[in-house]
């Protein structure tokens, strides 16, 4: 009798687990992106320094499900000086998410997006990233125009400190 229950227990604790486990790799792959995004920046504008060759993102916070699509504002960056390596979008991960209201990272926890780039040659260019129904409809929206537009001078040089 004894060994029956143990075995009843086993059943049990491995049909706890495996779902468990399987929730943690989905979590994991859902929040970790694809890309690498070398040195994140994540002030909402300003200066970036970054040496030829490095590998560097800008990251802005995102809230999909209320159209926070943020995309790279005309005109690009100027590739002899910071070439596009990527772009992605990137959940977060909250309680929230753990209780399944909704797909994971689409019920408020939001997520990041990444604009990734690799520095070329030492020069300045500007970059801006913005949500762009919102920036193209103008008026004032909650947040502060930071909200909808971020826009970053790019110095690549050899002296950048590392």
């Amino acid at each position: 009798m004894k060994r029956r229950w143990r075995l009843v227990l086993l059943m049990v604790v491995v049909a706890l687990a495996v779902p468990a486990t399987m929730r943690a790799v989905t979590v994991h792959r859902k929040t970790t992106g694809k890309l690498d995004h070398g040195t994140v920046f994540t002030q909402t504008s300003g200066q970036i320094t970054v040496k030829p060759g490095e590998l560097f993102s800008v990251e802005v916070p995102a809230y999909r499900l209320a159209g926070d699509v943020w995309s790279m504002a005309a005109p690009a960056p100027d590739p002899a000086v910071a070439k596009a390596a990527g772009d992605e979008y990137v959940h977060n991960f909250d309680v929230r998410d753990l209780f399944d209201f909704g797909e994971i990272g689409n019920t408020g926890s939001g997520g990041r997006y990444y604009f990734t780039f690799r520095a070329q040659n030492p020069g300045r260019t500007t970059m801006t990233v913005h949500i762009a129904y919102r920036d193209e409809l103008g008026g004032d929206w909650p947040g502060g125009p930071d909200q909808i537009k971020r826009q970053f001078t790019v110095d690549v040089s050899s002296d950048a400190p590392r």
